[in-house]
Parts: structure tokens; C-alpha cells; sequence
């Protein structure tokens, strides 16, 4: 079982809630306590439904794998914020994920230098972590700052490092299971954070320029169709 609640517009109450069941199942959109709609079966929410709101707005929501499952939801076409397909939400998301990776790798190789007996042999592996991880956190801050060249960076440099190690277990006489297994699962979702972040920060870099060709006339909730 699940549940989300969303904001109609950006610092709004989160007013919008959206409730299922195991796999899915039983979907229960509700505006202010008041029902708006249900799915019953998965396949129709992966389908998109529709459903239209007191104001007159349509909401779509739409269960997409990406990789992992997760909701979309948008009202006239525009994704409500901090929804996962909301462009600042997904520049938000990879931000976080540049910092953490960065901690991380910079964690890691303090601890090795701790915990290490063979220090001249250690401290050049300890060193390209903390390389590595400097390098994310500078990413980290250029995501923040919606430059689209940073996760794309990112993406590049973790391409790069997956390679490595895919060929360092290839030619290794150990070769993993679940854990290298883990590692390239846990691979895959941070790759889909950092698409999802230069999506993002590439729409956020269009709504900037729009309102100045845009016509006065449009509302909030259309202004910005999803591209």
C-alpha cells in the first residue's frame, strides 16, 4: 500500500491525496477529503486516466517504470510540484544524489586510510576517492545552480567508473554475485536520477524563457505545457 499528497501549485496546501493497494491495485484520488476518481486495475493507471477537477483543470495520472515505478501526475500538462516528473523536483532530487555520492566516496576513502595497515599502498586508491568525490560535490553545486552540463558530467563520470569496474571484475579471478549485482542495479537508478535531473533542469531553462514570448492570457496551471 501507498499513499501521495500533492500541492495544487507551488506552496499551496497539499490538498490532492492519492491512495492504493498492493501492486497498484485500487487507486482513490481524493481533492480536499472530496472523492475525484478511482482505478481499479493497474494496467488502466499505466494506460493514463483522466479525471477533471471543480476548478475545470484535468488531472492525468499515469504509473510509469523509469526504472522503478512511480506516479505521474499532471494538471492541464504541467506536473504538480514536488511530484517525481516536476522538473524542480527532479533538479532537487539529483542534486541530493551528486552530494550523497560525494560523502560517500569521500567517506569511504577516509576510512580506508584509518583502518588501512599498508598506507603507501592505500593512500593513492584513498586519494582518487577523494578525487572522485570532490569532483561530485562541484557537480553537486552546478546542479543546484540548474546548470545542464552537470549532470550530464556526472553521468559521464560515472559511465567511466562503471566501466572500470565491470572490467576490473572481468579480468578478476573473484568475480562478485549479489553484491555486483547490487552495484549495478544501485548503478542504474543513480544513471535515471542524473537523466532525469538534465531533463529537468533543461525544462526549468525553457520556463525562464518563455513568459517572454508567451501570451499574457495563459494561466499558471497551462503556461508550461510537459514537453
Amino acid at each position: 500500500m501507498g499513499s501521495l499528497r500533492l500541492a495544487l501549485e507551488e506552496g499551496g496546501p497539499r490538498i490532492l491525496a492519492l491512495r492504493w493497494g498492493l501492486n497498484w491495485q485500487g487507486l482513490e484520488i481524493s481533492l480536499d477529503d472530496e472523492p475525484v476518481g478511482a482505478v481499479a486495475e493497474k494496467l488502466q493507471l499505466e494506460q493514463g486516466v483522466e479525471f477533471k477537477l471543480p476548478d475545470d483543470s484535468v488531472l492525468h495520472v499515469q504509473l510509469l517504470h523509469v526504472p522503478a515505478p512511480e506516479l505521474r501526475v499532471l494538471r492541464n500538462g504541467a506536473p504538480l510540484p514536488d511530484e517525481a516528473s516536476d522538473p524542480v523536483q527532479q533538479v532537487r532530487t539529483a542534486t541530493f544524489l551528486l552530494y550523497g555520492l560525494a560523502a560517500f566516496s569521500v567517506g569511504v576513502a577516509m576510512v580506508s586510510l584509518v583502518m588501512t595497515s599498508k598506507l603507501r599502498q592505500q593512500l593513492p586508491v584513498s586519494a582518487s576517492n577523494l578525487l572522485f568525490g570532490g569532483v561530485l560535490a562541484v557537480l553537486g553545486f552546478f546542479m543546484f545552480k540548474r546548470w545542464r552540463a552537470a549532470p550530464l558530467l556526472a553521468i559521464l563520470l560515472y559511465s567511466f567508473d562503471t566501466l572500470s569496474t565491470v572490467y576490473a571484475l572481468l579480468t578478476s579471478e573473484k568475480v562478485g554475485g549479489l553484491a555486483t549485482l547490487t552495484g549495478l542495479v544501485i548503478r542504474i537508478f543513480i544513471f535515471g536520477a542524473l537523466g532525469r535531473g538534465f531533463l529537468g533542469a533543461r525544462e526549468l531553462a525553457r520556463r525562464e524563457k518563455q513568459p517572454l514570448t508567451a501570451p499574457s492570457s495563459l494561466g499558471p496551471a497551462v503556461a508550461f505545457p510537459e514537453a
